[in-house]
Formats: structure tokens, sequence, C-alpha cells
């Protein structure tokens, strides 16, 4: 995700790059125009910018300057195309020139008021001929909108500018490095820095929409990407021309290279404010984190309690039948004993009543027990336990509704499955989540043919499988693809459809998996997973 703010800034400094080399060309022209050395030339023993060299950045920046918005008119794309055509053109021109007179000719044609005014015999080195197809190239990859084409003049611009970083530190040293390897003369410190604002133009004009769009966001990889270019981009071009203009300051006390130890020290100690900084947005992001997940698990606890109710809310006619059959026989008794005493029988015969009374309140408690802890808010609690145990406790809570709509219980439990560590009232709710559904699917179906099998044994994954196998309508590709999602639901403005959806999230957080198998009419099997260990 990226910020407007980022883009804008990214998208002026683009533009700026673009009027710079513009300007920066004017100056040149003029300087050769009113000969005024300085303006083309840092130093005698060093390469300057000739006239060519000059007209052809004002051609270069006047391109990047058309490409600059981020959706340009169609007549600025196609003067963009033509300009870095142009530059494409008047680059081959300077590179035949070493081999051939005439491109010397033509290029000087090209330049009919440089070449009438005669302001200077010095042809451009072959580095920047090369540089000039090049970057050309890129504006015109630029000015096509293509994502790989974007890719591609990017790419090629920033090591462009990387191989700059060479040039940069050879002129902190006084030294030409085009010519220590090959021999010729190079570019000089004015075209090195035309060349590198283009290249961070290029970089920057659609940085959204290719590789470098990591600059763009508001994360920690957006600070630390646009931190680091800046100070690719600003330190090289320093480190080349701080020491050059010290020289030419009278009473400067530091010699060169003391000028550019000063400058890399700069530089280090502005990388370690960047790490610290780093450091400190990682530090605030982890804690930003940490609390977006706890309100995460917040809110799961909140949404798994709320369909825990809502089941007990769908069993609560079942349930309250469930209670009333241990407290009528609680009556029963009690009225039995009343009696007793009443004709003045031996109290003797009161034990065998009273103790079917405790039984029978004990019966009671334990299904208010379970009621209570299925929907008591409590966070996740794994514990070694039994899955047929859960199995049962689950099954027994549907019991009633089971035989309200005349499906029978089928179970296959294989007693071999080991005790394994899981969440006992998650696991339930999981498994009567299910078989609710499973009960309500088969209300079309023939009475004869309902039934529920619930399926317990190891898979061949070695993981601990139910499967819960209905004889209900089953669904069709398109629901069982999304069955499992959230606000997904069968039964119209009667459920919710989270049930499966947070179903899944219980199944998955133990280190399983939920899946379902149907067809149309061939009723459901729901299967899930989950790991010994």
């Amino acid at each position: 995700m990226h910020t407007k703010h980022h883009l804008a800034l990214l998208h002026r400094l683009a533009h700026l790059a673009a009027l710079s080399v513009i300007l920066l060309g004017v100056l040149v022209l003029v300087g050769w125009f009113n000969q005024i050395p300085a303006l083309y030339r840092v130093e005698d023993n060093l390469p300057l910018m000739t006239p060519g060299a000059a007209f052809s950045f004002m051609f270069t920046g006047a391109t990047l300057f058309l490409l600059q918005p981020e959706k340009p008119s169609a007549w600025r794309r196609i003067g963009g195309r033509l300009l870095a055509m142009g530059g494409i053109g008047l680059g081959l021109l300077m590179l035949l020139s070493y081999w051939h007179s005439v491109p010397d000719m033509l290029l000087d044609q090209g330049l009919a008021p440089l070449a009438l005014l005669n302001l200077s015999v010095d042809k451009d080195s072959l580095q920047t001929a090369i540089a000039f197809i090049l970057t050309s190239i890129g504006l015109f990859f630029l000015s096509l909108e293509r994502p790989l084409l974007i890719n591609v003049a990017q790419w090629a611009a920033f090591f462009s500018v990387m191989l700059l970083v060479g040039v940069f530190f050879g002129f902190a040293h006084q030294e030409d490095m085009f010519k220590v390897f090959t021999g010729e003369a190079g570019m000089g410190l004015l075209t090195a820095t035309a060349f590198a604002l283009v290249g961070w133009g290029i970089i920057l004009a659609k940085v959204e929409k290719g590789f470098f769009r990591i600059m763009v966001s508001e994360a920690s990889g957006g600070v630390v990407a646009r931190q680091v270019m800046f100070l690719m981009a600003l330190f090289p071009p320093l480190l080349g021309w701080l020491p050059v203009l010290w020289g030419q300051v009278e009473h400067g006390k530091l010699t060169h290279t003391q000028v550019e130890s000063l400058l890399a020290s700069v530089m280090v100690m502005a990388i370690v404010l960047i790490v610290i900084r780093l450091a400190c947005r990682l530090d605030h992001e982890e804690v930003l984190r940490t609390r977006a997940q706890e309100e995460v698990r917040q809110h799961q606890a909140d949404l798994d309690q709320m369909v825990r109710l809502n089941t007990l809310g769908e069993m609560a006619s079942g349930i309250s039948h469930e209670l009333n059959q241990p407290l009528a026989a609680v009556a029963n008794y009690a009225s039995a004993c009343q009696r007793l005493i009443t004709s003045g029988e031996n109290t003797q015969r009161l034990q065998e009543p009273l103790q079917a009374i405790q039984q029978q309140a004990l019966r009671a408690s334990e299904i208010i027990r379970k009621m209570r802890a299925l929907v008591r808010k409590q966070p996740p609690h794994k514990v070694s336990a039994c899955l047929e145990q859960v199995i049962h406790e689950a099954l027994q809570l549907s019991k009633v509704d089971a035989n309200k709509f005349g499906v029978p219980l089928l179970l296959e439990l294989d007693d071999t499955v080991p005790d394994i560590p899981l969440d006992s009232i998650q696991i339930q709710q999981v498994i009567l989540n299910i078989v609710r559904n499973a009960l309500e699917s088969m209300q079309a179906t023939q009475s004869h043919r309902r039934q529920i099998l619930v399926k317990s044994f190891m898979s061949q994954q070695g993981m601990v499988q139910v499967d819960i196998s209905d004889t209900g309508s089953g669904m069709d590709a398109e629901l069982k693809q999304r069955v499992f999602d959230a606000f997904v639901t069968t039964k119209g403005s009667q459920g919710m459809g989270i049930g499966l959806s947070l179903c899944r999230s219980i199944i998955e957080a133990h280190g399983g998996r939920l899946w379902v198998e149907s067809e149309p009419e061939q009723g459901a099997t729901f299967s899930f997973t989950l790991p010994v260990n």
C-alpha cells in the first residue's frame, strides 16, 4: 500500500530533476556562448561538457518533463517519444564520429546555431555517446507506459547511476576513471551530474508502476528504500563536487583527501542514523502488530462465544427437554418419598427413591455443566484429551434434536486413537455445528433414509480424522467451494453464515484441516483432522 504523500514527493523530485537537467544544459550553452569556462569545465585537467552534450541534455530534460504526469496526455507522450528518438539518433551520431568524419559534419549541421558560431572543437567521449543512447532508449521505454518496459527503463537507469559512482569517486581524486581504463577521455563532472539527474528522474517519474514502487510504501521497507536511495543520489555527486570546489577556494585549509574522508564519515553517520530510525520504526510496528494480533484474538473469542450462544439458542428446546426428564424424575421420586412418610412406612424403603433423586439431580447438574462450559467465554486451552469422550459429550447435547427429527446418530469410533492435545470445548463446538447443519439438511429426506454417521480413525498421514456424514440434500460444486466462507448460509434470514467459517478457523488453529465432500442429493461428509502431537 502506498501513500499519496510519498508518491507526490517522488514525482516532484523527478520533475525537479528534469528542470535541473534543462537548466544545466542552458547554463553550459551560455558559458560556451559567452566564453565563461567555469560554466562548462570544472578544472583544466578534467573533461568538459561540450555544446553538443549541453544541447542533448536540454533534449533529454524536455523528454523527461513531458513524461512527468502520472497519466500524460497523448500529445505529451508523442512529444516525449519523438524527443527520445531524437536523443537516440544524436547519441548514434556521437558514437559513429569515432570512426568516420561525416557524422561530425552531420552533428554540426544538426546543431546549426552552434556550428555557425564554432563554439567548440571538442567532441564528446565514447562514454558520453553510449550513455546518451541508453538514456534515450530508457526514456522511450518510459513513454510506452508498459509495466515491463518501465521496469527495464528503471533498472537500466539504476545501473547507469551506479556506474556513475565510479566517475564521481574519480573526480574526488582528480582522476578521469574512464581514461585510466581505456586511455580515452571520459565524461566531465557536469556531464556525469546531468546523467545522474536523468537516471534518478527515470526511476522516480513512474516509480509506482515499476520495481521501485517500494519507495512509495509507508511500511519499513519503503522508509529504508527512500532513505538509502536518497544517500545514493546525494553522496556520490558530493564526493565528486566538494573536493573539486574546495580546491577553487583560495583560503581552503583541507586537502582533497581530507574533504573526501570528512564526507565518507558523514555518510557513515547518515547510514547509522538510518539504521537506528529503522530499528525504532520496526519496534513501533512490532508493538502495533502485537496489539493488532491481540485485538484479533479478542474479536475471535467474541465471535466464538456469539456462535456458541447462537448454537445454544437453536438447541434451547432440546436442552430444556433434556433437563425436564431428570427434573420430572426428581419430582416423582420426591412425591413417592412423601407418600411413604405419610403412610408411616419403614424409612428403609426411602433409601431407593432418595438414591434415584440423587442420580437424577447429578444428571441434571451434568447437563447444566456442559451448557455452561459451552457458553463460557474463555481463551483456548489445549490439554491431552480422549477424542472419543469429546465426541460422546457433543452428541449428548444433540441427541434430543436428533430424536425430534427422527435421525439416528451412529458411531464408528476407533478405540486405538490415542489421546491428543485439543481444546475440548472448541472441538465440541465444531462437532455440534456440523451435526446441527446435517440435521437441518435432512428435513426433506425420507424418514427411513435419515441418519448421521460419526467415524474416528487414524489417517494415512498419521493424523486423527473425524468424518461426519449425513444423507441430506448435499450441495453443488459452487456451494461446496464457498461453504466455509464467512456469511455464506443456506438458511436465509435464519442463519448468520459464520458457523462453518469459525469451525475451519478452530481446526486450523489446532494444526488440522477441515473440508467437505458432497454431491447434490447424495448427502455430505464433513471431515477434519487433528495432529497427534
